[in-house]
């Protein structure tokens, strides 16, 4: 009795590779084997990661008697009376392909966007009890539990490949075994370039991953990089420069231990940019309380309002400037990070270097009307030439144009 379950490439970096449990309890995990289809093998061609942090062959046991009772699942799910593909007319998606064979009948259901097309959720929970079960989530994206099974097989911590392990895994990995990793010998020292010959640094492994667990939000990392002396080594400016561009990786704790270990909660004043250069680089002149707003580390709202109360609590200033004059309140979409801002001394009334204020960086009703209200400057242009009355009619802002109809003088050029 066997079953498996392939999760194919996508246009992105997909998860790819395959699992398959026996009923004895081996399971087999494996990287690069067939497609699942055309459209899955031209994706993986093109994929810029196989989305699986520890690729080739891995091998383990598991209780017999839970492999029973995923096969009772399919059973209770009536597998094998369901149709044997579900295709939605989506492109650049994942394929997943899962199969049982009891030995006395065997049945695939392919898994395109199915739910999308009346493939019941019964399928997409089997799929995440066989990855449950089989403890995929080890060599997909280093989850508890790997360290222990490379140990298993006489991996050598010690190896080059242990620093390279380290260093992927730094966006997905459990804490646990980022540190585990280290605690067993990954060798920090040696250079980024010769971990990786097309990497043209000289930088130590150990620095690059003092600044990415900043940059990630790694706080048990980083204290485990900062007892070994690599934040010293990393230096002020690099780990300050990594804190504000990516806002402490927008996870609180990592605020409260990255300034308790000396990096500036607010850098060094920006200097001024001339209205023709690219605007593109803002952020690396800006301060995490800034970068907050935009950052793509966050993965909730209630987290960036978190990060912000921390930030906050730590001194940061909210009227801080960067290079374009822009302070915390421009571009953010969160009305409650908004409040908060307004209610620890943002200004509503600045106006960055080409003469706006942070109106003109939202066409988010809620957002703009509550700048208005606040005091900051309807007069102004956004970033394509619209007034505000001009956006928002274009974007259906009908509190702020309610707004700026009660208030024809707030919008009148002075003689």
């Amino acid at each position: 009795m066997t079953i498996t379950l392939q999760r194919s490439a996508c246009f992105g970096a997909c998860a790819d590779y395959s699992v398959t449990i026996h009923g004895d309890g081996r399971v087999v995990f494996e990287t690069d084997g067939e497609a699942a289809d055309s459209a899955s093998g031209l994706h993986r061609a093109m994929a810029f990661s196989s989305g699986v942090l520890v690729r080739g062959r891995h091998d383990d046991r598991i209780d017999p008697a839970a492999v029973a009772a995923l096969v009772q699942q399919f059973r209770d799910a009536h597998f094998f009376s369901l149709r044997d593909e579900y295709t939605a007319q989506i492109t650049d998606n994942p394929t997943y392909v899962l199969t049982i064979d009891t030995g006395h009948g065997k049945k695939t259901v392919v898994d395109y966007v199915g739910q999308k097309v009346g493939m019941p959720r019964s399928v997409s929970h089997l799929q995440e009890e066989v990855d449950r079960l089989a403890g995929t989530a080890r060599w997909v994206r280093g989850a508890e539990g790997l360290v222990e099974a490379l140990a298993a097989t006489g991996f050598d911590f010690h190896s080059r490949e242990a620093a390279v392990l380290a260093l992927n895994g730094v966006s997905s990995a459990d804490d646990s075994t980022l540190v585990d990793l280290i605690e067993r010998g990954a060798p920090l020292e040696m250079r980024l370039s010769d971990l990786d010959p097309s990497v043209q640094s000289s930088e130590y492994a150990g620095s690059a991953l003092v600044r990415d667990a900043i940059s990630y939000g790694r706080p048990a990392l980083f204290q485990a990089l900062v007892t070994r002396g690599w934040l010293e080594r990393l230096g002020a400016a690099e780990a300050n420069a990594a804190f504000a561009r990516f806002a402490a990786g927008c996870n609180p704790v990592m605020v409260d231990v990255a300034i308790s270990s000396g990096v500036a909660v607010d850098p060094p004043p920006a200097q001024r940019r001339p209205p023709s250069d690219d605007d593109s680089n803002d952020h690396l002149e800006g301060s995490a309380l800034a970068n907050l707003a935009t950052t793509y580390q966050c993965r909730d709202e209630a987290t960036r309002v978190a990060v912000a109360e921390r930030l906050l609590a730590h001194g940061a200033d909210p009227n801080r400037r960067n290079a374009r004059g822009q302070t915390a309140i421009f571009g953010v979409e969160n009305i409650e990070l908004l409040n908060l801002l307004l209610a620890n001394g943002a200004d509503p009334r600045v106006l960055d270097y080409d003469g706006n204020s942070a109106v003109f960086g939202s066409w988010t009703d809620t957002i703009v009307l509550r700048l208005l209200q606040s005091g900051a400057s309807p007069i102004g242009h956004y970033y394509d030439g619209r007034t505000l009355t001009e956006q928002a009619r274009e974007r259906n802002m009908p509190r702020t144009a309610i707004w700026l109809m009660a208030h024809p003088s707030a919008t009148a050029l002075p003689d």
